[in-house]
C-alpha cells in the first residue's frame, strides 16, 4: 500500500544558491567571458518573462567552448530556474541534479539545492529522489518542516518503513504537543505500520486521530470495523448503534453491510430506519438496483407506511406507561425516522421513569439524537454518562470520537 501523496509548493527559485540577476553579475569575474555575457542576457530576458530568449541565451552559454566547472554549474542553475518558470518539472529536476552533482557546488549552497530538488521530486512523485536528497538533508540536520511529510511518504513508498515510521512518529508527537492537527499522510503511515505489526491499540488511536481531524470515509470504515465490530457478544441493538454511526459519519460501506443493516432494523421492528438505511446506500451508490439489499426496500416501505399510521397512538401509549421501556422503543422509532428531537425527548423520559432493562440503551439514544441534531457538546456530555458493559462504553466512545471531530458538523438527516 502506498502512502497518501501530498503535493507541496515549489520555491520560485533556489533561495540562497546562485540564482538570477545580481548573483550572476557578482560572480561574473569567475565566469568565462562568453558564458557571463550570455547569462546576463538570459537574466534580463527572464526578468521580462521573455522565456524564449532566455532559453536561447542559456543554450548559447552551454555551447561556449572551454567551459569551466563553475561555468557549467551556473548555467545549470539558470536552466533549472527557467524550467520551473515553464512548469517543466522533469527538466527542472534533471538540471537541479546536475547542480547538486557539480564539483563547483559549495557546502553553503547544498541545503538550498537539496531542498529544492526534494520539493521538485515530491511533485513528480519521484520517491527515490526524495529519499536521496531528503536523507542528505537529514544527515545535515537541515530538513525543512515542509519536507518532513514528503520524506516520510517517500521512505514508506520505497520500502523503508522503519525510517518512515520513525520520522512520522517524531513529527506527529511534536504536532500533538504543540496542539496542531497531525498530518493526514503521517497518521496514515503510522496506522498502516501499526496495523501491519499487529499493534491494534496503537493503530486504533491513530485512526481515531485521523477521523477526528480529516473524516475520510475509508478511515471511518476502518475504525468502525476494527474498534466496533470486533466487540464480542454484540446484541442486535448494539450493532445497530454502530451501523448508525457508520451512516452518520458517511463511512465507506459495502452493499452487503446495507443488507445486514436492513435485516437488523427489520428484525427490531423499525421499518422506517430500514428504508432510511437502504435509501442511504442507494444514494451513496453502494446499493445497486436489483441487489439483495435493494430487494428489501419495497417490503420495508409497505411496513413503514403502516408503522407511520400507528405512531401517534404508540406515542400516547408510551407516555401513559409507568415505566420507560415503551419510551425507549418509541425513541428508537423516532430516531429511525430522523425525528431526533422527539427521539431525545422520549429517551430522556424513559430514563426519568426508570424500570429499564438497559439504561445504557436510553443514554446512547440521548447522545446519538443530540449528535444528529448537531448538538455536539451536549452529545459528548451524554455519551460520558453511558454506563453498562464494555460494549456500550466502547460504542459511546466511538460516537464521542464523531462528535468531537474537528472538520465540522454533518447536517442532520431529513425527517421521514
Amino acid at each position: 500500500m502506498s502512502a497518501r501523496f501530498v503535493r507541496i509548493l515549489l520555491f520560485a527559485s533556489m533561495t540562497g544558491a546562485m540564482a538570477l540577476g545580481a548573483s550572476a553579475a557578482a560572480a561574473e569575474d569567475k565566469l568565462s567571458h562568453d558564458v557571463g555575457v550570455a547569462l546576463q542576457a538570459a537574466d534580463k530576458a527572464m526578468k521580462s518573462n521573455d522565456l524564449a530568449t532566455a532559453s536561447a541565451k542559456i543554450e548559447e552559454a552551454m555551447a561556449a567552448s572551454d567551459r569551466t566547472d563553475f561555468d557549467t554549474y551556473t548555467i545549470e542553475q539558470f536552466a533549472a530556474n527557467l524550467a520551473l518558470k515553464q512548469n517543466d518539472l522533469k527538466s527542472a529536476e534533471a538540471h537541479f541534479k546536475a547542480v547538486a552533482a557539480s564539483p563547483a557546488i559549495k557546502d553553503a549552497d547544498k541545503k538550498n539545492v537539496y531542498t529544492v530538488l526534494a520539493q521538485v521530486a515530491t511533485n513528480l512523485q519521484d520517491w527515490p529522489t526524495v529519499v536521496q536528497y531528503g536523507s542528505l538533508l537529514q544527515s545535515m540536520n537541515a530538513l525543512e518542516g515542509n519536507l518532513v511529510e514528503p520524506l516520510a511518504v517517500a521512505y514508506f513508498n520505497t520500502g523503508a518503513q522503519d525510517k518512515a515510521i520513525a520520522l512520522a512518529k517524531q513529527q506527529v508527537d511534536a504536532d500533538r504537543a504543540a496542539g496542531k492537527p497531525p498530518s493526514q499522510a503521517l497518521l496514515e503511515i503510522m496506522t498502516n505500520a501499526e496495523a501491519g505489526s499487529k499493534n491494534n491499540a496503537a493503530a486504533i488511536q491513530s485512526l481515531e486521530t485521523l477521523v477526528q481531524n480529516y473524516g475520510d470515509p475509508n478511515d471511518w470504515a476502518r475504525l468502525i470495523d476494527n474498534e466496533g465490530f470486533t466487540l464480542r457478544g454484540l446484541t442486535d441493538l448494539q450493532a445497530l448503534d454502530i451501523y448508525r454511526l457508520r451512516v452518520a459519519a458517511n463511512a465507506t460501506t459495502p452493499e452487503e453491510d446495507y443488507a445486514i443493516m436492513a435485516t437488523v432494523t427489520s428484525k427490531a421492528g423499525y421499518p422506517g430506519e430500514t428504508v432510511a438505511m437502504l435509501e442511504h446506500g442507494m444514494s451513496s451508490g453502494a446499493v445497486k438496483p436489483g441487489s439483495k439489499a435493494a430487494s428489501l426496500l419495497a417490503g420495508a416501505r409497505a411496513k413503514e407506511a403502516e408503522d407511520k399510521r400507528s405512531l401517534p397512538s404508540f406515542d400516547a401509549q408510551a407516555r401513559a406507561h409507568k415505566t420507560g421501556e415503551f419510551d425507549v422503543k418509541l425513541a428508537e422509532t423516532y430516531y429511525g425516522y430522523g425525528r431526533y428531537a422527539e427521539a431525545e425527548e422520549a429517551a430522556r423520559r424513559a430514563l426519568s421513569k426508570g424500570g429499564l432493562k438497559s439504561p445504557a440503551e436510553a443514554r446512547l439514544l440521548v447522545g446519538m439524537s443530540l449528535a444528529r441534531q448537531g448538538k455536539n457538546q451536549d452529545a459528548e456530555a451524554a455519551f460520558a454518562q453511558v454506563d453498562g458493559g464494555a460494549n456500550d462504553k466502547t460504542i459511546a466512545h466511538l460516537w464521542t470520537v464523531y462528535v468531537t471531530r474537528k472538520y465540522g458538523a454533518a447536517p442532520a438527516a431529513p425527517q421521514r
